[in-house]
């Protein structure tokens, strides 16, 4: 779980290439066999919390990103029609 908990750091830090590095570890340690317990239980329902987190985060960090991608494109809109109108090729 602990893999888990640092990539939800990571991405709580904003720190998306440390999220993706750790991603093939957690695969690695899902693959694996564990025991039919109420430990490996109480695990995975952790595990399923902090992946509905990262998820979470993901989509805002993604949201934001489309966010500052309009701002930028109207900006270079505006950029265009100012050297349109002021003759500049």
């Amino acid at each position: 779980m602990w893999v888990s908990a640092q990539m939800l750091e990571a991405a709580e830090t904003g720190n998306w290439a440390g999220v993706v590095a750790l991603r093939l570890e957690y695969q690695d340690l899902l693959r694996r066999e564990h025991p039919a317990n109420e430990a490996t239980r109480q695990a995975l329902l952790v595990l399923q919390q902090q992946n509905q987190d990262l998820l979470e985060l993901a989509g805002h960090a993604r949201a934001g990103m489309a966010r500052e991608l309009g701002q930028h494109r109207q900006t270079h809109r505006a950029l265009n029609a100012y050297l349109v109108s002021a003759g500049t090729p």
